[in-house]
């Protein structure tokens, strides 16, 4: 068994770097949502429409980046069993998750292909942008957006409402694993000793 394998293994609970990454997530999200907001309320006439929504689509690439180091967090030091009191919850929770980061994936790679396609033609550090889509696919892909735009907000909402409701109702410690409360990153980063609540990066190899 390799250290990562044997780490994940051993987790009992959510790396202090991945309750941050989780919650810059949540805020970031947030963040996109107000952007795409204002920039629909105030219209495409305004002049601050287009500063709106490039911050939109920085906010989510950033997101992306975040969700990305966060799997790799998750996958070295290892996360808890999702909650639920029977194996049918547990599955619930898991395609939550990974219908989550999958759209967080698609949301990302399809803005990508947005941002390029309405800057081609222009001139960036002497280089010309191509043409990579046509209006049709740029259509499409803008609707293909929107709608996992949508999808993905409906999941993030189930998967708080799921998670409110094992920690309230089925005795479950879903928020408390996630909690914020005294959580000394700096200490989990530089511990070279194994705490019983979390694994951290320093841990003594086997």
């Amino acid at each position: 068994m390799n250290q990562s394998t044997h780490l994940a293994a051993e987790a009992t609970r959510y790396h202090p770097t991945s309750i941050l990454m989780h919650w810059l997530t949540v805020l970031l999200v947030l963040g996109i949502l107000a952007a795409l907001g204002a920039a629909h309320w105030l219209g495409r006439g305004s002049a601050m429409y287009a500063g709106l929504m490039q911050l939109h689509s920085i906010l989510g690439q950033a997101t992306f980046i975040v969700t990305l180091l966060r799997l790799l967090v998750l996958n070295y030091y290892g996360a808890p069993k999702p909650c639920g009191v029977d194996e049918s919850q547990v599955l619930v929770a898991k395609v939550m998750h990974s219908l989550l980061y999958g759209l967080i994936g698609f949301l990302a790679c399809s803005g990508i292909l947005l941002s390029i396609s309405y800057l081609a033609g222009q001139q960036m550090v002497g280089f010309t942008i191509p043409m990579t889509l046509n209006s049709q696919a740029m259509g499409l892909i803008r609707q293909l957006h929107g709608l996992v735009a949508m999808g993905f907000i409906f999941i993030a909402f189930a998967h708080a409402l799921y998670a409110g409701a094992m920690h309230y109702f089925a005795g479950q410690v879903a928020l408390r694993r996630l909690s914020v409360r005294d959580l000394k990153v700096v200490d989990a980063i530089t511990a070279p000793q194994v705490d019983a609540k979390y694994i951290q990066f320093e841990q003594e190899r086997a």
